[in-house]
């Protein structure tokens, strides 16, 4: 039996050529193709703005330091979220104040958190978009910004508004295992606000003066998105809606397959992503032993909740939620080359275990 890998790079002729007249014919760095780059990703999510820097974990870093916040400000995130949704809080000089999730689906428990803060940085989660009406009421009560941590939710939908768009900044990765790719490392910064979309060009590119790249007004760093990744980043950009209609069908079809109910629920007000499609089971370490047996890769996304790591065991918080789901999910593959045949081959083996 071939072996059904967790993910699969994939590499197109129309990538290819981008790429191939981007290096001939353009500047390697801030060439033409990131600034049409920035231009089509503003229209497809309904920004004014979009900037494009080398990662992710930029687009939130350089958004939280974009909004002036004070030395150690408290800024909420999701303890089940990769690492660089806190760390980022950290490199903006802020404080990340850990809360715990919704077991139904991994996003935020906003309701877990009283206490007041300064920013607040949403993760929706799996590609599936939190519950940004609470995030919001949140939010307007202390007024306070929203910065969306997006890096895994490209063209999702709240209340039919595309994630990026509800809250003052949204932010977003390419990296290589997301709904859509630059070929390597790269992140976009989206807003409506036009202060803030200068402050984040401005500090991409150390700090330089908009008009004058000989003056430096504020320190900053070395995060563009290099011209040939933006190039890439347009061809993907053009294929995301069918590949994200293609997450949704392999979605449905587990869901029909698996003998219980046992897939994470889809926000019932928002349009997921399907990023990852994750299961939760009592017996996932049974079942991913047994899909791994039969040549079936999985992944657990995240093994450790962001406050039992290392580097933020100080905080000594309790999160009991996030605690449990750790133990008991598992994201099975959900890549929009999978075939169909594949899918229902996984759904047999997870069913032997259930």
């Amino acid at each position: 039996m071939n072996k059904i890998p967790s993910f699969i790079s994939e590499v197109t002729d129309d990538m290819i050529n981008a790429v191939t007249s981007a290096f001939q014919n353009e500047k390697f760095i801030l060439g033409e193709s990131v600034f049409k780059f920035e231009e089509e990703f503003a229209t497809y999510t309904g920004t004014k703005y979009a900037i494009a820097v080398n990662s992710g974990s930029s687009a939130i870093q350089l958004s939280l330091m974009s909004l002036g916040l004070k030395e150690n400000a408290d800024v909420i995130t999701s303890t089940n979220s990769f690492v660089a949704s806190a760390n980022t809080i950290k490199m903006a000089n802020g404080n990340p104040i850990l809360s715990d999730i919704n077991e139904s689906d991994g996003n935020m428990d906003i309701d877990s958190k009283k206490n007041s803060a300064d920013a607040i940085l949403p993760v929706h989660i799996y590609g599936n978009p939190c519950d940004f009406k609470k995030i919001k009421e949140f939010a307007d009560e202390r007024n306070i910004p929203v910065v969306e941590d997006a890096c895994q939710a490209h063209g999702a939908k709240f209340e039919g508004k595309k994630v990026g768009t509800l809250g003052d900044m949204g932010c977003f990765s390419f990296y290589p295992t997301k709904n859509m790719t630059v070929g390597g490392d790269g992140g976009m910064v989206t807003t409506d606000n036009e202060d803030l979309a200068k402050i984040v060009t401005s500090l991409r590119d150390n700090g330089r003066n908009e008009t004058n790249r000989a003056m430096h007004e504020r320190f900053g760093f070395t995060m563009r998105l290099n011209t040939i990744n933006a190039a890439i980043g347009r061809v993907e950009l053009k294929d995301l809606d069918r590949k994200n209609r293609r997450r949704k069908a392999i979605h449905d079809l587990y869901k029909k397959n698996i003998k219980q109910d046992i897939l994470l629920s889809p926000n019932p007000h928002g349009e997921s992503v399907f990023h990852q499609i994750v299961i939760k089971h009592e017996k996932r370490d049974q079942i991913k032993e047994h899909l791994e047996k039969n040549g079936i890769s999985t992944i657990i996304h995240y093994p450790i909740p962001i406050h039992k790591q290392p580097i933020y065991l100080q905080q000594n918080l309790s999160l009991p939620n996030s605690e449990r789901f750790s133990q008991q999910i598992l994201s099975l593959p959900s890549y929009p080359q999978l075939s169909d045949d594949d899918i229902i081959l996984i759904c047999e083996k997870i069913n032997q275990i259930i």
